[in-house]
């Protein structure tokens, strides 16, 4: 059987009422099994647990001038936030600052630990804490090691932006979000770390052990009170998708989902194609890694 024809086949098997639906996003299957509290990211959330992130929060997006990262930047200024964000192009942190007035940018390598450091001196020094911290670095390259042996610093460079920029985040900014009375730690994960892709080996385990990360931290964590969060999503419209990759989604609704799980205080939100992932993990993870492991 043709490779699309059995993902259709496997999906129309899986969600028969809603066959034709699925081949867009999934949304609509998902909101039926969502209702049977099937989905993580929906469950429902006692109404004292929600605080809006807004006015008079500070946040830090890492990876802010483009994309999902762009995108969050604009959604917490829109609220009111204090925005600060970092990012390596030098020109693209100045016109983001000039565009949106009152964000505080800085050019940062987030795989650098002294920059890092840098920044949450002066962000101490400015704002006293950090109540919202969106670990949003990341880019996928197709590695083929067929072609073995490859460059190793092709190699590390995909480990480090794809893992340990998020860990090194974390470890530096942790002292300012324990300033905070509503910490909330996020990390920018991928549906190729839950089920990975044949074509993005090194990716696929960088949000693996991503993903692992932020459960760890999360439990570590839990008596401090902090919020962690993995924001898990589908292909996005950035110029850093793949070629081919199949319906994208906007960065804006990524953003939308994103802090609506924040306020909610959700361990993980899915988004897109990605709600699919806990119930096809359940029912039918051969199936899904088939499917996957074709991207």
């Amino acid at each position: 059987m043709p490779a699309d024809a059995e993902s259709s086949f496997a999906f129309a098997t899986l969600f028969p009422e809603a066959a034709g639906a699925v081949a867009l996003d999934g949304t609509h299957v998902v909101r039926d099994y969502a209702r049977r509290g099937v989905m993580q990211s929906e469950r429902h959330q006692d109404a004292s647990a929600m605080s809006a992130v807004g006015q008079g929060h500070v946040a830090l997006v890492t990876g802010g001038t483009s994309g999902i990262g762009l995108a969050l930047v604009e959604a917490l200024h829109t609220r009111g936030a204090v925005a600060w964000f970092c990012a390596r192009n030098a020109g693209a942190v100045a016109a983001l600052r000039s565009r949106l007035p009152g964000t505080k940018g800085r050019v940062c390598d987030v795989t650098v630990s002294s920059a890092l450091t840098s920044m949450a001196d002066e962000i101490r020094i400015h704002e006293g804490r950090l109540d919202v911290l969106i670990a949003n670095v990341g880019a996928m390259h197709q590695l083929d090691f067929n072609k073995a042996p490859l460059d190793e610093g092709s190699i590390r460079s995909e480990i480090d932006l794809n893992l340990t920029s998020a860990v090194l985040t974390v470890n530096t900014f942790l002292p300012l979000l324990t300033k905070s009375s509503v910490p909330h730690i996020v990390v920018i994960g991928s549906g190729y770390g839950w089920s990975p892709a044949s074509s993005a080996p090194l990716y696929s385990a960088a949000k693996a052990g991503l993903r692992a990360f932020v459960k760890s931290l999360r439990a570590q964590l839990r008596a401090s009170g902090a919020h962690v969060m993995e924001v898990v999503p589908p292909v996005v419209d950035t110029p850093g998708a793949m070629p081919g990759s199949g319906p994208r989604l906007a960065p804006s609704e990524i953003a939308q989902v994103t802090l609506r799980g924040i306020d909610r205080r959700l361990p993980v939100v899915f988004a897109g194609r990605t709600r699919l992932l806990p119930f096809m993990l359940r029912v039918a993870p051969a199936v899904l890694e088939r499917m996957t492991l074709r991207g």
